[in-house]
C-alpha cells in the first residue's frame, strides 16, 4: 500500500499526524468545516476513522485514501528533517498539487466549438430516431391499408401518387381530404320498376335543396324521401297515349317547385299536388308528338333517337338562375340555329344565345349568376355572359362529338369549371379563360356520363362505369365507387355534402334492375 516496508497501521498513522500535524482533541471537527482546506479535511476524516476503531482499508477506496494520507505525511516529515517549515498556505497548496497530479483528471472545460459538435450529434440522432419512426410508421400504414375492408361498395385509394400539374393555383387551401370510413356504403335504393316506374334509364337526379327529397325522372319524374321512399309523387307529363323520355329535372332554388322536360317544353309544376304552375316551350317547337304516332321501333332506336319521340324536338338539359327569376334551356335542334334560350319567368321575355354549330347536351349556371358554361356535339365547352349573353371563352374536347359533363365550382369567388367529357377524360380550369388546368390522371374508361362538386369544394366526382371521387386540387384519385349493377346514367350530390345519388343506365338490351342507389359520399 506504500512506498516502504513498514507495517501500516491505524497507530502508524496516528503517530505520524500527530507528530508532523499535531492538533487539539477538537481539530479535526474544526478542519472537517467550511474553513479548513481539502487536505485538512482529508487528514481529519482518517484520524476520525481510525480512532473509531477501523483496523484495516476494507475496500480499495479506503486504500487509495490511506496512501494519499500516507504520501502528505512523509512530505512534511521530509521538510521538517531540511528545516523547511512552510507556512499552512504553502504546504496545504504543495499537497493539494500532489494530490491532483496522483488522483484527479484535470477538468476539461467544454469549449464552444466541443458544444457545438454536442449539439450536432444530438441533432443527427434525433433525425435518425425520428426517420425510423416514420419509416415504420408508413410500413405500418401501408399494411392496413392491405388489410382494410370498406363497407361501402368501391374501392379506396388512401394513399394516391399525386401528379403536380404546371400553372395549375387551387383558390382554395390544399389541405388534406379524408374521407369516411363509411364511404360508398349503401344507404338507401329506388327499385324503379318496383314503383312502376316505365324500365328505362334513370336520365336525372336532382336533391330538394334541405337534401330530404330526390326527384328521379325515366318516363316519369319521381320524388321520393331519399333515405326511404316515402312520400311518394309520380309525375306523368304524358298523360294520354304513349310517353317520351324527361331527360333533366332540377328543383327551384326556394324548393317550391320542380321543373321537369317535356320533348321540347319545361313543365314547371308543384311536387305535392301536382299541378303545372308555368311551361316553357322553345322557341320554333312544334306540337309534341306521341310515341303512338310514330312507327313501330325496337328498343335499340328508341334508345337511340330522342328526336323521333318528339316529333323532332327534344330539350337535353337547363338550369335554374341562382334567384329563381330566369331558366336557361339548351336548343333542341341540331342545326345550330340557336345554342340556347334564356327565359324571364316574370315577364316571358327571352335572349337567345348563339355560338354552338351542334346541338347542346348540357347546360349550368354559376352559383354567383353571372356565366353559364355549355356542352355540345360540336365538341366545344363555352362560357357565356348571362347578362349580356356574349360568348366568353371556348375550349376544345378532346374528341369528335365530345359533349361533356359540367359542373361549378361551389366555393365563393372560385370561377372554376370541372368538365368529364364522354369520351373519358376529367379536368378543371379557370371558367373566364381556360387557365390553371388540372387533368386528372384516371379517367372513366367508358362512357363519362356525369360529374358532380362536393358542397365543400374539396372533392369532385366523375360517373360511368361506376364513380371515381377525385381531389378537387391536385390530381389524386381517392375512390372509386362501384355499387350500381348496370353502368350510371344519371349523379347528383346532395345539397348538405353526406350523399351521392346514382342512377342506372338501361343498356340496349335492356335490364333486370332500373335503381337509384343513395350512398355515403365523406
Amino acid at each position: 500500500m506504500t512506498d516502504h516496508n513498514d507495517e501500516f497501521t491505524p497507530e502508524s498513522v496516528d503517530e505520524q499526524v500527530e507528530q508532523h500535524m499535531p492538533v487539539s482533541t477538537n481539530e479535526p471537527l474544526r478542519l472537517m468545516g467550511p474553513e479548513g482546506s481539502a487536505n485538512d479535511r482529508l487528514v481529519a476524516d482518517l484520524q476520525l476513522m481510525y480512532r473509531q476503531g477501523a483496523p484495516r482499508a476494507t475496500s480499495d477506496e479506503d486504500a487509495q485514501s490511506l496512501q494519499d494520507a500516507w504520501q502528505r505525511i512523509k512530505v512534511v516529515a521530509a521538510e521538517k528533517r531540511l528545516g523547511r517549515v512552510s507556512p499552512r498556505n504553502e504546504r496545504n497548496s504543495t499537497i493539494l498539487h500532489i494530490d491532483i497530479k496522483k488522483n484527479q483528471v484535470p477538468e476539461k472545460r467544454p469549449t464552444l466549438l466541443s458544444r457545438l459538435g454536442s449539439l450536432a450529434a444530438a441533432c443527427i440522432a434525433i433525425m435518425v430516431v425520428g426517420s425510423m419512426i416514420l419509416l415504420l410508421n408508413n410500413v405500418n400504414s401501408a399494411r392496413q391499408a392491405k388489410t382494410t375492408t370498406h363497407v361501402g361498395a368501391g374501392i379506396a385509394h388512401p394513399h394516391p401518387a399525386v401528379t403536380a400539374t404546371p400553372g395549375f393555383k387551387p383558390t382554395v387551401t390544399n389541405s388534406k381530404v379524408t374521407l369516411s370510413k363509411d364511404v360508398g356504403k349503401n344507404v338507401y335504393t329506388w327499385d324503379a320498376k318496383q314503383h312502376d316506374q316505365i324500365p328505362d334509364s334513370i336520365y336525372a337526379l336532382a336533391w330538394f335543396p334541405d337534401s330530404q327529397r330526390i326527384a328521379s325522372t325515366s318516363e316519369s319524374v319521381d320524388v321520393w324521401d331519399a333515405t326511404t321512399g316515402n312520400h311518394f309523387v309520380s309525375f306523368q307529363p304524358y298523360t294520354s297515349g304513349g310517353g317520351g323520355s324527361i331527360l333533366a329535372v332540377h328543383w327551384s332554388p326556394d324548393g317550391k317547385y320542380v321543373a321537369s322536360i317535356k320533348g321540347g317544353q319545361i313543365q314547371i309544376w308543384d311536387p305535392t299536388t301536382k299541378a303545372i304552375a308555368q311551361t316553357l316551350t322553345y322557341p320554333g317547337v312544334s306540337s309534341i308528338a306521341s310515341i303512338h304516332n310514330l312507327q313501330q321501333m325496337s328498343v335499340s332506336s328508341y334508345l337511340g333517337s330522342y328526336q323521333r319521340m318528339s316529333g323532332g324536338t327534344f330539350i337535353y338539359d337547363f338550369a335554374w338562375s341562382p334567384d329563381g327569376k330566369q331558366i336557361v334551356a339548351a336548343s333542341p335542334f341540331p342545326n345550330g340555329t340557336s345554342s340556347m334560350v334564356i327565359w324571364n319567368l316574370s315577364t316571358g321575355q327571352t335572349m337567345t344565345l348563339t355560338g354552338h354549330i351542334d346541338q347542346v347536351a348540357r347546360v349550368v349556371w354559376s352559383p354567383d349568376g353571372k356565366y353559364i358554361a355549355s356542352s355540345a356535339y360540336d365538341s366545344t365547352v363555352r362560357v357565356w355572359d348571362a347578362a349580356t349573353g356574349k360568348n366568353i371563352y371556348t375550349r376544345n374536347a378532346p374528341d369528335s362529338r365530345d359533349a361533356a359533363s359540367l359542373a361549378w365550382s361551389p366555393t365563393k369567388g372560385d370561377e372554376r369549371l370541372l368538365v368529364g367529357y364522354s369520351s373519358g377524360s376529367i379536368e378543371i380550369f379557370d371558367a373566364l379563360d381556360g387557365a390553371h388546368a388540372l387533368k386528372y390522371s384516371a379517367s372513366m374508361n367508358s362512357h363519362l356520363s356525369a360529374v358532380a362538386w362536393s358542397p365543400d369544394g374539396k372533392v369532385v366526382a366523375a360517373a360511368g362505369d361506376g364513380v371515381l371521387l377525385l381531389d378537387a386540387h391536385k390530381d389524386a384519385l381517392l375512390y372509386t365507387y362501384t355499387g350500381n349493377a348496370n353502368p350510371i346514367r344519371s349523379m347528383a350530390w346532395s345539397p348538405n355534402g353526406k350523399y351521392i345519388a346514382t342512377g342506372d343506365n338501361m343498356g340496349e338490351g335492356g335490364s333486370a334492375t332500373i335503381d337509384v342507389k343513395v350512398w355515403i359520399a365523406q
